[in-house]
Order: structure tokens, then C-alpha cells, then sequence
């Protein structure tokens, strides 16, 4: 009896820690801040920017995660940071006179702001098996900034699917989706001759969903094609400046033996 009670003990304790595990922590770093890194973000950075580290302070977060089944795993995790100079990527004005194109309202800077978020995020993977994987995210954010107005272009919400499905041995497909929710920025005008100030703009959320399909004809060759926006939204990522609507690409590849 006492052997039996021990086994009944151990497997609740395994099964236990598979489908509730918890953690926890705190963290901190000195973001080391590079117009590499502006750039790689958004492409429209403007070339004078001043570029100084963020100090975050610190992170803290605590979840749950582990599975709902044999194929099913899930984490839930709520984090609250503390970021003193924390860039903020904003539109840059434009200024009446002045011949730079980067200063006709078509590129962006960084201001600097103390700022603490909080954020709840959430996360299904789904593996049927070797051949079919589905992953679902979501995150909402809540900021509060010192100085500045608004966390510019920051999102209140981020969420995304992807999908991957090897249908034979020769055939495989898969898509992905995401929704980027609403963004604040500001559009400014200098005029030497016109007193004017600068007025907030909602960037409206978005939905971007893509797909592709493929066929291994052989070891060496793959053909292909994707569809990039599916749902044509002509959506902005950065103010002033709208994504291209549906897209197509087809092609091939060929990998070689070296």
C-alpha cells in the first residue's frame, strides 16, 4: 500500500508540473541604443539623429505556462517595466524653406521619455504532429510616459497566427496573420511665416494576413509561390506613408552541393 501511494504521489506531481508551471523574476539592462537599429525598424529614419542609451531599469514579470494536452502547451505572462530614456521613433516636422528631403514631413526621429509599461501576453502552440504546426499570440500593452503626450508609436495591441502544414512529401503550405492595434504620432508644420502647432494622429490598427505554397520537385529544386496582404488593406505602418496593397510572387530555388 505504501509503494502504491508513492507512484500515485509521484505521477500527480509529474502531471502537475506539465500542465501548471510557474515563474517569476526581475531583470534589468543598459539598451546600448544604434541608428542600426532605428533603421532596421523603420527604414524613413532621418540621418540626424541623436542617439543616447535607454537605462531599463528594471522588468518584472510573472506567469504560467505548460500544456492542455499532449499537442496543446500555453504561456500567460504579465510583465510591468521601467525605462528611463526609452526611445520613442516620431515623425519628423516639416519645415517650410528648407531643402533637405529629409525635412519635408518624410522622415522620422527619436525623442527620449521616461516610461513604465504594463503588458499581459498570451501564447497557444498547437504541434498535431511533425507535419502541422499552429502557434497563436496576443499582447496588450498600457503605457505611461513623464514628458511626452503619448508612448509615440507604440501599440496598444499585438497579436499574430502562424501556420505550418507539410501535406505529402512533396507538397507543404502555411500562412501567418497579424493585427497591430492602434499608434499615436504627431504631424507638425514650421513656418517662419505662420504660428502653427502640432496635432496628434491616430494610426488605425491593422490586420496583414500571408500565405504560401510550396512543391519539392526533387533534393536540389523547390517551387514556389506567396501572396503578401491578402485582404488588401491599405493600412499605415509609419504616418504619411501607406503599404502596398495585395501582392504575389512566384519562383524557384536550387540548393547546391558544395
Amino acid at each position: 500500500m505504501i509503494l502504491k501511494a508513492v507512484k500515485t504521489n509521484s505521477l500527480f506531481t509529474r502531471l502537475v508540473s506539465e500542465l501548471l508551471i510557474t515563474y517569476g523574476g526581475i531583470e534589468g539592462d543598459l539598451i546600448q541604443n544604434t541608428y542600426h537599429g532605428f533603421a532596421s525598424e523603420n527604414t524613413f529614419m532621418s540621418p540626424t539623429l541623436f542617439i543616447m542609451p535607454t537605462d531599463m531599469q528594471y522588468d518584472a514579470f510573472v506567469g504560467l505556462k505548460g500544456k492542455l494536452s499532449n499537442n496543446m502547451s500555453y504561456n500567460v505572462r504579465g510583465n510591468y517595466y521601467a525605462a528611463n530614456n526609452k526611445a520613442l521613433i516620431k515623425s519628423n516636422p516639416l519645415i517650410i524653406g528648407e531643402m533637405e528631403n529629409y525635412q519635408q514631413g518624410n522622415s522620422f526621429g527619436v525623442v527620449y521619455d521616461d516610461v513604465t509599461t504594463f503588458s499581459v501576453f498570451g501564447e497557444i502552440n498547437v504541434d498535431v504532429n511533425r507535419n502541422f504546426n499552429l502557434g497563436i499570440k496576443a499582447e496588450y500593452f498600457n503605457y505611461t510616459t513623464e514628458d511626452e503626450a503619448e508612448a509615440w508609436n507604440l501599440p496598444d495591441f499585438k497579436a499574430s497566427l502562424f501556420m505550418d502544414f507539410q501535406i505529402d512529401e512533396h507538397w507543404f503550405a502555411g500562412a501567418n496573420l497579424y493585427y497591430v492595434g492602434e499608434r499615436m504620432d504627431q504631424s507638425f508644420v514650421i513656418d517662419p511665416l505662420i504660428l502653427t502647432s502640432p496635432e496628434t494622429i491616430i494610426l488605425e490598427s491593422f490586420f496583414d494576413a500571408n500565405a504560401h505554397v510550396g512543391y519539392r520537385i526533387n533534393d536540389r529544386w523547390t517551387a514556389y509561390a506567396k501572396a503578401n496582404n491578402i485582404a488588401n488593406q491599405d493600412y499605415k505602418r509609419w504616418l504619411n506613408y501607406p503599404v502596398q496593397g495585395i501582392q504575389f510572387l512566384a519562383g524557384a530555388t536550387y540548393k547546391f552541393d558544395f
